[in-house]
């Protein structure tokens, strides 16, 4: 007799449609795979639906005072909170993953997790538990010494689906001392938030996926106390409205230096001409070198008086 399984993915979003993929497996003798993928849109917002069996071992809860935990040996090794993930393949509805998914009731599996001393990986199943068809997220982060301290570093975020790795973004500027969590209000992979996960080769399916994390923090490593260190945040001293900041100062600075030499320029002027204009600038004629140079100028025919730079004169014809 046939079996039948049936998995369904339905995400929230602002949208007034639902999206409904099915999955649909019959068995007799020979498994034949099929899929159906189909679209039907209602007047009702988009719910994300996740089915698990009772009697399996309860997940991790995520919850903002309850982050997922991957512990060894009873030691945490990874911590990770979100506040929104959502997540989009080229135009299709956004998938959300958080209001059922990751809320306070609801669980994530992370039990494909693991640590080691130089590298960890989170695996976030949305789905069955089951199902090997289910959506995975994966975090890998990579521990490393930089002079002193012992640093780490989200390296890479990877979307899995059907069992397949779908895209892989290369995580940029998300790191932190080992003794710190990272904080970010927004790790995406959109170029409208300052893209921090980049697409690992346009060439490939990575670019048609789009990511995104609200509210992000993470921690890797031996983890003191089960709960997130003292955050180090993303916020760069870089940030458009920083250096629109920046550029406007400069340009102050800027006009302020070029008045400032003008006023020194003009006080300068207005002395110079003061001193030329005063009458200690020429300097009296003894009556003895006025006798001479009279008679030396009826000599030859002209009378000149001469006022040092200035001549006056009488030319006798």
């Amino acid at each position: 007799m046939a079996s039948l399984t049936q998995w369904t993915f339905i995400s929230r979003t602002s949208s007034n449609q639902e999206v409904v993929v099915n999955s649909d497996r019959q068995n007799s003798g020979d498994v034949k795979p099929v899929q159906n993928f189909t679209v039907m849109p209602i007047t009702q917002a988009l719910n994300y639906n996740l089915s698990r069996r009772l009697e399996k071992e309860p997940w991790n809860a995520f919850s903002h005072h309850s982050p997922v935990n991957v512990s060894m040996d009873g030691i945490p090794c990874i911590l990770f909170w979100a506040k929104r993930i959502t997540i989009k393949f080229k135009n299709q509805t956004w998938l959300d993953l958080t209001d059922e998914a990751i809320g306070q009731k609801a669980t994530v599996d992370a039990g494909n997790s693991n640590c080691s001393e130089e590298s960890a990986m989170l695996s976030l199943k949305f789905g069955d538990a089951e199902n090997p068809r289910g959506l995975d997220i994966r975090f890998t982060l990579t521990s490393y010494k930089l002079s002193i301290q012992r640093w780490y570093s989200l390296h890479r975020v990877e979307v899995i689906f059907n069992n397949s790795i779908q895209a892989t973004f290369n995580a940029t500027g998300i790191y932190a001392p080992s003794s710190y969590s990272y904080h970010c209000q927004r790790v995406s992979s959109l170029q409208a938030y300052d893209a921090l996960l980049l697409p690992s080769d346009t060439n490939d399916m990575s670019s048609l996926w789009e990511v995104t994390f609200v509210d992000f923090q993470i921690q890797g490593f031996p983890i003191k106390g089960g709960q997130f260190a003292k955050a180090r945040d993303c916020t760069s001293s870089f940030s458009p409205a920083i250096l629109i900041g920046l550029v406007m100062s400069l340009l102050l600075l800027l006009v302020l230096a070029y008045a400032l030499h003008m006023l020194i320029y003009l006080r300068y002027l207005d002395r110079h001409y003061d001193l030329i204009a005063s009458p200690a600038h020429f300097p009296q004629l003894t009556s003895q070198d006025t006798a001479e140079e009279k008679e030396l100028l009826r000599s030859q025919g002209a009378e000149c008086y001469e006022l040092r730079s200035q001549q006056i004169c009488k030319i006798y014809v």
